[in-house]
């Protein structure tokens, strides 16, 4: 073998490995950045499923936090139109009253207390139209001034008011009044009303 074949030899020599050192250097390299991508693939997909996880975590909370109110809501509903029921009844049996022999007697209470809310010697009371038991003049003063202790003067309207029933009394110049219809008088103490309806019906909740 010539000189110039064993240098030629010498630098394939050298050449087979660098190229070998090259490919391996070049795989090692390859496997490192597929590693990389793998964990940072990895890294994100994991990402990804906790944000998901996250965002479904909040959706359930918030749905679920829905739901308890629109169940809420149907409760309280549920209830109020039992309230209202029982108010209505009630209107109904007052109503039903007035045409009662214990009427008079309501109807007496209800022009005295109008009587001592004024607190004047001169009243008029103005009755329902069509109204089947009202006091007279007479026995309206009566009954005031048994209550109270003085003298009072009784008139009654010739006005009438639209009511199922009660009365209203006011002084002569109309500037006073104490309205006792039963739609005033249920108007006034529909709180009260609705406080005991309630207690009596959904005791804890009131």
């Amino acid at each position: 073998m010539s000189g110039t074949e064993k240098i030629i030899e010498m630098i394939q020599a050298k050449t087979d490995e660098d190229e070998k050192k090259i490919l391996t250097e070049a795989e090692d390299d390859k496997r490192i950045r597929l590693e990389i991508a793998q964990k940072r693939a990895e890294e994100k997909a994991n990402e990804i499923i906790s944000k998901a996880n996250s965002e479904l975590k909040a959706e359930l909370v918030r749905y679920e936090a829905s739901a308890k109110l629109r169940v809420k809501q149907k409760i309280l509903q549920a209830k109020e139109n039992i309230v209202q029921d029982v108010l209505q009844s009630a209107r109904e049996e007052l109503v039903k009253r007035v045409g009662s022999k214990a009427y008079e007697a309501d109807l007496t209470r209800l022009i005295v207390d109008g009587a001592k809310c004024l607190e004047v010697d001169e009243l008029e009371l103005v009755y329902p139209r069509n109204q089947k038991i009202s006091l007279t003049a007479a026995a309206a003063k009566k009954a005031i001034e048994d209550e109270i202790g003085k003298k009072t003067t009784i008139t009654i309207s010739k006005e009438t008011v639209r009511s199922e029933g009660g009365v209203i009394v006011r002084t002569l110049d109309k500037e006073r009044w104490v309205d006792n219809t039963i739609e005033a008088r249920m108007e006034r103490l529909e709180s009260d009303i609705r406080y005991a309806i309630n207690e009596a019906l959904f005791p804890g909740d009131t």
